[in-house]
This record gives structure tokens, C-alpha cells and sequence, in this order.
């Protein structure tokens, strides 16, 4: 049973669309201006509009197949270009994290996503989804977890013990 989820962040969502727009808007243009007046500069601007067209259409695709194929007996990330297929069996844990704590110290890429996949031969695997939704992000470690029959860990609401402990460091009243 192939199953496809789609990773796609809102905010990339609405650049993407923005810049569609954008190179639409000038594709119109340059049909006017050349339809007007067809000369060698016209014809060129009208040339470089055509290439964003593609260039456009191109980043569309890309970023709307970003997602996770999910197979009968593996999972997939297409938006990883290597080591990107993981089989059910050699995951022993699914932990997720995504940062919603105010903040004005935290930059751009503490906000991402992450999927931590720990392996059978305890290799730690961290997949940056990006910009998404809390409820991508469960949806994608539900679906998982379902598959591999292990519970999903939310690293967010997990209570840090290292914390309370004074490793070694007695202090004496």
C-alpha cells in the first residue's frame, strides 16, 4: 500500500506563489511590448521572460513533490537527495521536534521541523522537513510510527532530567 504524504510549508507555499505571480505579471507585459513594437531589445526581454516561465514551473514542481512515499516495507523522502530511504525494520525510535517558543534570540533554522530517526545500529538520523505545520509534522511521525509500531516521542514535551542532576559536582553546606 503506497502512500504519498506532502511536506510543504505554508511560507514557502506563499514565496513560491508570489514569484508565480510575479513572472506572470511579466510575461503579460512582455507579450504587450512585443506585440507593440517588435524589436531586437522586446524580442530579447521577451526571450528572458520565457526562461523564467520555465524556471518558474520547475521550482513549482520541485517544491510541491517534496514529500514521504510511504511503501509496504520502507519510506522515502523525496526531498533528500541521498541516503533518503529508510525500511521499517531498522527504525527502533521516531522523535520529533519543532520550535514554537517565542523568541528573538532563535534564528531561521531553530523554527524548522525535524523527524530524529534512531536506528538498529544506533545511528542517529536528523531529517530537516523545514518550515511546516505542527500537525505535518505529527502527521508524518504518526504515519511512521504506524508502520513501525513504535511510539512516537515529541522531543518538545520531553522533561530534561540532565538538568537536575550535579554530575559529579558536590556541593558541601
Amino acid at each position: 500500500m503506497k502512500k504519498f504524504m506532502r511536506i510543504l510549508s505554508p511560507i514557502q507555499l506563499i514565496v513560491v506563489g508570489i514569484l508565480d505571480i510575479a513572472v506572470i505579471g511579466y510575461a503579460v507585459f512582455a507579450i504587450k511590448k512585443l506585440i507593440q513594437n517588435q524589436r531586437s531589445t522586446t524580442i530579447f526581454f521577451a526571450a528572458c521572460v520565457v526562461a523564467a516561465l520555465i524556471v518558474a514551473v520547475l521550482v513549482t514542481k520541485e517544491v510541491v513533490s517534496h514529500g514521504v512515499i510511504f511503501h509496504d516495507d520502507e519510506m522515502e523522502f523525496t526531498g533528500l537527495d541521498t541516503d533518503n530511504i529508510f525500511s521499517y525494520d531498522d527504525i527502533v525510535k521516531v522523535e520529533t521536534q519543532k520550535d514554537e517558543k517565542p523568541s528573538f534570540v532563535k534564528n531561521f533554522m531553530d523554527r524548522q521541523s525535524r523527524i530524529i530517526l534512531t536506528l538498529k545500529n544506533d545511528k542517529v538520523i536528523t531529517i530537516d522537513i523545514g518550515l511546516t505545520t505542527k500537525g505535518t509534522l505529527k502527521n508524518i511521525s504518526d504515519e511512521i510510527c504506524a508502520r513501525t509500531g513504535i511510539p512516537p516521542v515529541e522531543i518538545n514535551e520531553i522533561s530534561d532530567d540532565s538538568k537536575n542532576e550535579t554530575h559529579g559536582t558536590d556541593t558541601e553546606e
